[in-house]
């Protein structure tokens, strides 16, 4: 045997004795038929605004997700089957005469109109690599709820409003777009971008998320991210201060640990920061071209597990 085929069985020695773990990870989900999954997401959230009232508003929610694999496809999209449980949500606002606690006697209204979101599941379809494909049955869930009877109407809406701000199909959309959507199209890339729509205050956003794959080892992945965010024009809308206009921008943060079997989240701390530039456009008491800033720091702490 000469040199250069001695060197080569050396070689070829050397790779078949390597570790699996050395081997590149698989950046992408592998979910089977029957699994079921969970995501808990809980949200504290905080807005100050410069406005003559400075006002304040406080918002904590959960959002916990049972997911249920129903079938992978011949394109390798994963069919789901998925389940709100053990929602609560809190939402405190002075200036504006607002405390709702689902958790509280106080807020039976709330409390029920929460029952019914937990009942009955919906359906999602997923790509291999978290992009949402499809959404189906969320929007009756609010189509039962705004068939409700209240004793008061007034709060009956706000209740309704904010019920849909943080579970409804836009929000869902918006956490599976965060929490689920990060893998790249091609499973060899480490430095890899997303772009999406994100819904903040039911306003579409315009996302840019840039991710890398910082560490692996044999049973997880750690995936590091930033992104942007920019309204992609101006909103106007008819308020309590008469009609404004405003645009939104900011930044958010990742630090995704993947399990790296399945490519399922096991958790993630991420942080958001935005501002929101309010123009008045016509008001009664306050002067046309009055800009008004406000701020929104958001911490999401998720955590996901495989059920058995």
């Amino acid at each position: 045997m000469n040199q250069l085929s001695t060197y080569l069985v050396l070689i070829s020695c050397w790779l078949f004795l390597l570790p699996v773990g050395a081997q590149e990870p698989s950046l992408s989900y592998h979910l089977q038929a029957g699994e079921k999954y969970m995501i808990d997401v809980d949200i504290q959230q905080n807005t100050y605004s410069e406005s003559m009232n400075s006002e304040e508003i406080s918002l904590y929610s959960r959002t916990k997700m049972e997911f249920q694999v129903d079938s992978i496809d011949t394109m390798h999209r994963i069919h789901m089957r998925v389940r709100y449980r053990d929602l609560l949500l809190s939402m405190l606002a002075p200036e504006l005469n607002i405390d709702l606690n689902s958790g509280s006697e106080n807020n039976k209204m709330l409390r029920d109109m929460v029952d019914s979101l937990e009942m009955g599941t919906f359906h999602m379809v997923l790509k291999a690599t978290g992009e949402l494909h499809s959404v189906k049955g969320l929007a009756p869930r609010f189509q039962t709820l705004a068939a409700f009877s209240p004793s008061d109407s007034s709060k009956y809406q706000v209740i309704l409003s904010t019920l849909m701000e943080v579970y409804g199909p836009d929000s869902f959309q918006s956490l599976i777009n965060l929490f689920l959507s990060i893998y790249p199209v091609m499973e060899s890339m480490t430095n890899w971008t997303h772009d999406f729509i994100y819904y903040f205050n039911t306003k579409p956003v315009k996302m840019m998320n840039r991710y890398n794959l910082t560490r692996s080892t044999e049973e997880e992945l750690t995936i590091q991210g930033i992104g942007m965010l920019n309204a992609m024009k101006e909103f106007q809308e008819e308020t309590s201060m008469g009609k404004v206009k405003s645009t939104v921008s900011g930044s958010q943060t990742y630090d995704f640990h993947m399990d790296r079997e399945t490519g399922w989240i096991n958790r993630c701390v991420s942080r958001q920061r935005l501002m929101i530039e309010t123009t008045i456009l016509r008001s009664s008491y306050l002067p046309t071209g009055l800009k008004i800033p406000s701020y929104t720091e958001t911490v999401f702490e998720v955590k996901g597990s495989r059920l058995n």
